[in-house]
């Protein structure tokens, strides 16, 4: 994964935009968008109306324990100066964090926000399903109760910061055309994602997609059974997971 969606929520004032936002007390006033954000060099950039004292950047992990503190000087920078601000390559990280910075200009004034990128795989055993069919039969439904728990418990984890989604992708072998195994692999994530709705295990909105043998999680030659191909992840994420492959996510529920 190269770049992930990310989730802002603007704490000063609880405004619906996403990257603007003013402090009553203060007229400070915070600008940055999406494309500002990059995840993956760590790294921050904004502007504020006002001259810039400093910025903090705290990161948390799903446990709500601080992992990184930063602290970035700007010494009265001008007005409308771009700024910028980073954090560490942190190996606590891999479920995500949540991103907290406080931006502060000379007289004392503030404007804070905060990003959530979390996310879950959520363990369980495959579900195998019968030849081009996608239907979950009996024999196989008690993989799918086994995974409740696990799953109950990381929607847990991750509702205590805000509203998570479940992502089911579903994944072929080989065998058979390129098509049919794309169509294939959605009606089986579909399948998978019905039954956790079916049986009250989860009201948070659930997404589904078909990669079909186009993310393998071993190469083979085409129109090779192999068993491990044939599978479907489950997780747990603030975010739309970007994930290699054909189409996008679609709303289940």
């Amino acid at each position: 994964m190269n770049k992930l969606p990310i989730s802002i929520m603007v704490l000063a004032l609880a405004l619906p935009l996403l990257w603007s936002a003013t402090t009553l007390a203060t007229g400070l006033k915070l600008t940055l968008g999406k494309q500002n954000i990059d995840l993956v060099n760590r790294k921050i950039n904004f502007k504020i109306n006002r001259k810039a004292d400093s910025a903090q950047i705290t990161l948390f992990n799903l446990e709500g324990v601080e992992i990184s503190r930063n602290v970035a000087l700007y010494k009265g920078a001008p007005a409308g100066t771009p700024l910028s601000v980073t954090w560490p390559n942190l190996l606590a990280d891999s479920d995500g964090f949540r991103l907290k910075l406080k931006v502060m200009d000379v007289a004392g004034g503030w404007v804070e926000f905060e990003i959530l990128r979390f996310w879950i795989a959520v363990p369980h055993e495959e579900v195998v399903f019968e030849t081009n069919q996608a239907v979950i039969r009996q024999s196989e439904a008690h993989k799918l109760r086994s995974a409740t728990e696990p799953l109950v418990t990381a929607i847990a984890k991750i509702g205590k910061w805000g509203e998570g989604q479940l992502y089911i992708a579903g994944h072929t072998d080989t065998v058979g055309s390129l098509a049919d195994n794309r169509t294939l692999s959605l009606r089986r994530a579909r399948a998978i994602a019905d039954f956790f709705y079916r049986s009250g295990v989860t009201k948070i909105p659930i997404y589904v997609r078909g990669f079909g043998e186009e993310a393998l999680a071993v190469k083979t030659e085409d129109n090779t059974d192999e068993l491990r191909n044939r599978r479907a992840d489950y997780i747990v994420s603030t975010f739309p997971p970007e994930m290699a492959g054909p189409g996008s996510w679609i709303r289940y529920r």
